[in-house]
């Protein structure tokens, strides 16, 4: 930047108006002041040619793209949670249908180190109806049913039944079930006479109060909806023809209002971050009277201000580390006996920026524990566990697994040991891995896995396009 125009930023207050900074250093968006996190949308718009770096100094504020439908929050990546499954792929027999959950953040990655606004799919067999409809069929016509009038023309009505043969798992016969023809009773029938609708009122024979007579409003209608008939003879319409009524309450004539002057902007709301000022003017230049217009256009207008000053971020617990080898001091071996032993696990704080507040609770947990780490012992196999996910979601030939695992039979050791005299019973909890033994199964002794190809597969399209 030129040293006059440094010079000129340097002479501006720190509350400074969005509108005059122009967004540089990265492509500029639309800022919003929050993300839904239910629906994934941006509410609250704040303003536009916004560079990401000013919006994401408040982290609960979000951004959109120009151009795009995606809604991408300040807050660091998380995945959405997933959408609710889409219909089946088909409406009878097996199909398979898909849900998806994107990557939602800004400033780094979700789990996987995968990139925000990435779509992951999940794609599952699914059953509608076991059975397709199958249509049936109509019986014939029954007879023609006596003429709907007793004069004049008129019509008549004929039904057939869907059942030759009937239709089966919700299917239906095509066609309609009833059909009508015209029929001519060769009778004559006489015409009563209809009022038509009324006229309009006509215009008061007096614009404004006050006269030697009073003033009135007149309309009229007639009798030809339809006129009576001659032969055979019809019924005169009842009733009068005209009718008047007193204009009263005349109003003076209208007065349109008109806005005073802008009031003095409201200061900057936030102390971090984005935020919006206010003024404000009032529709008194004159006011409206005797029904005038109300002053067009709004009574308040908004500006974007930027405190320049990022806003503090909360430190967030990361997940627990792993155990740690369960031992006891003093002790070389423990492991495969009902001897209780320690083990502890550690997590960290992340993310505490700005004088933001630090995380709450240990960061360490400690628990007692038998080990129990490759220990051989007899086992059994499991029940066949749940069909799973169809894998790959988007890719070709999609297929689903289930398993039934070779399960170690754990001993029966105590559930509590008291380590301490006096402070109470623990909890003790079996660690590590044992080998199972178990009869051979299908020719497998650890896993026998079944594979069933998904059917009738739908595509993968981001719902945002």
């Amino acid at each position: 930047m030129p040293a006059p125009a440094r010079a000129f930023w340097l002479l501006l207050p720190p509350l400074l108006l969005l509108l005059t900074l122009p967004a540089t250093g990265s492509d500029a968006v639309l800022c919003f002041t929050q993300y839904e996190e239910s629906s994934g949308k941006c509410k609250g718009l704040l303003g536009g040619g916004v560079r990401v770096e000013d919006c994401c100094l408040n982290t609960a504020y979000a951004f959109q793209e120009p151009g795009s439908k995606l809604c991408q929050a300040c807050r660091s990546p998380q995945w959405s949670p997933w959408s609710q499954w889409n219909p089946c792929s088909v409406t009878c027999t097996e199909g398979s249908q898909l849900r998806h959950r994107r990557c939602i953040g800004w400033g780094g990655k979700c789990s996987e180190k995968v990139e925000p606004g990435t779509l992951e799919w999940q794609l599952q067999a699914c059953e509608d109806q076991p059975c397709c409809p199958v249509a049936g069929g109509w019986s014939d016509w029954g007879p023609w049913a006596p003429c709907s009038v007793t004069c004049s023309k008129g019509t008549q009505t004929r039904h057939r039944k869907c059942d030759r043969p009937t239709p089966k798992c919700a299917g239906h016969c095509p066609g309609e079930a009833q059909e009508s023809q015209a029929c001519d009773t060769k009778q004559v029938c006489p015409t009563h006479g209809a009022w038509a609708a009324w006229s309009h009122w006509g215009s008061c024979s007096s614009s404004c109060h006050g006269g030697p007579n009073a003033p009135v409003e007149r309309r009229s209608r007639t009798c030809s909806a339809p006129e009576p008939s001659t032969n055979p003879p019809g019924k005169p319409c009842p009733g009068p023809a005209y009718e008047q009524r007193a204009c009263s309450g005349l109003p003076p004539c209208p007065v349109a209002g008109g806005w005073g002057p802008w009031g003095p902007m409201s200061p900057c709301p936030v102390t971090c971050g984005l935020g919006q000022t206010v003024d404000q003017r009032k529709c008194d230049h004159p006011v409206p009277q005797h029904g005038g217009a109300f002053c067009a256009g709004d009574a308040t207008r908004t500006h974007t201000c930027n405190t320049a000053t990022p806003c503090p971020v909360n430190g967030e617990w990361g997940a627990w580390e792993e155990w740690s080898t369960c031992v006891r001091p003093k002790m070389k071996r423990i492991s495969c006996e009902e001897i209780p032993g320690q083990q502890t696990r550690l997590r960290s704080c992340k993310g505490r920026k700005f004088d933001g507040q630090r995380c709450a609770g240990e960061y360490q947990d400690i628990r007692h524990c038998y080990n129990i780490q490759r220990c051989l012992w007899k086992g059994s196999w499991s029940e066949w566990s749940t069909w799973g996910l169809c894998e790959p979601p988007c890719g070709p030939n999609p297929v689903r697994t289930r398993q039934r695992l070779c399960t170690a039979t754990l001993p029966k050791f105590s559930p509590t040991v008291t380590m301490v005299e006096g402070q109470g019973e623990k909890n003790v909890t079996f660690w590590g891995k044992p080998s199972a033994l178990c009869e051979v199964l299908q020719g497998q002794k650890v896993v026998v896995t079944e594979n069933r190809p998904c059917l009738h597969t739908p595509a993968c399209k981001d719902p945002e396009e």
